[in-house]
């Protein structure tokens, strides 16, 4: 159902996202799971890719576009990035199980575990429901890849942990499925550049 990577990451590289990104005072409040889902219940976020430029923000950290790049050589070659970000759970702030695209087979979802450590009993697990259940458990600098339309949840810390419970998370498309659904998107993949004609509208 997932794809494991333990060690994903280097202990500099993972040093270096901390400083980056998980210690630094750039987090936002906001993100849901789901639009659809209400009442909302939000977290806590950072994003480092523009949607409707295919591209990254321009302040986005090196350590980033590096961990992304390596991401996409997990995707075929027709696949693009759609979305490049940072979340973050403190305790009772979990997700809402819900799916990053409809459609299988079209998608892939990436979520990389970046606290510097974890403890079995502070829950922030990754639990997704397909055919059956399966869990993934927290561990730092681990990387899981998997169909972006199998519903999952990131579950928050348990209370046993006083702190936040954060992920890099990365979703790769297949150029066809982003064409249907970002009509003036043109790219050949994440070989290519992707680019722009006229104005996408993200929200569609």
């Amino acid at each position: 159902m997932f794809d494991e990577y333990k060690e994903w990451i280097s202990e500099a590289e993972h040093s270096e996202l901390r400083y980056e990104v998980v210690y630094a005072s750039k987090w936002k409040f906001g993100q849901v799971s789901d639009d659809n889902i209400k009442p909302h219940y939000p977290m806590w976020f950072q994003s480092f890719y523009v949607l409707n430029e295919f591209n990254y923000k321009q302040d986005c950290p090196s350590v980033v576009k590096k961990l992304g790049e390596r991401f996409m050589e997990l995707a075929p070659d027709n696949f693009i990035m759609v979305r490049c970000m940072a979340s973050s759970n403190t305790f009772g702030l979990d997700g809402d199980i819900h799916t990053d695209w409809p459609n299988p087979d079209e998608s892939i979802t990436g979520i990389l575990y970046t606290d510097k450590e974890w403890e079995r009993n502070w829950g922030g697990e990754t639990i997704l429901y397909y055919t059956q259940t399966v869990v993934s458990q927290y561990e730092p600098r681990k990387l899981i890849v998997f169909d972006s339309s199998i519903p999952h949840i990131g579950k928050g810390p348990q209370r046993r942990h006083n702190g936040m419970r954060s992920i890099m998370a990365f979703q790769a498309i297949h150029v066809d499925a982003a064409k249907k659904k970002w009509p003036n998107l043109t790219s050949q993949g994440k070989k290519e550049t992707a680019i722009l004609v006229t104005n996408v509208d993200i929200n569609s």
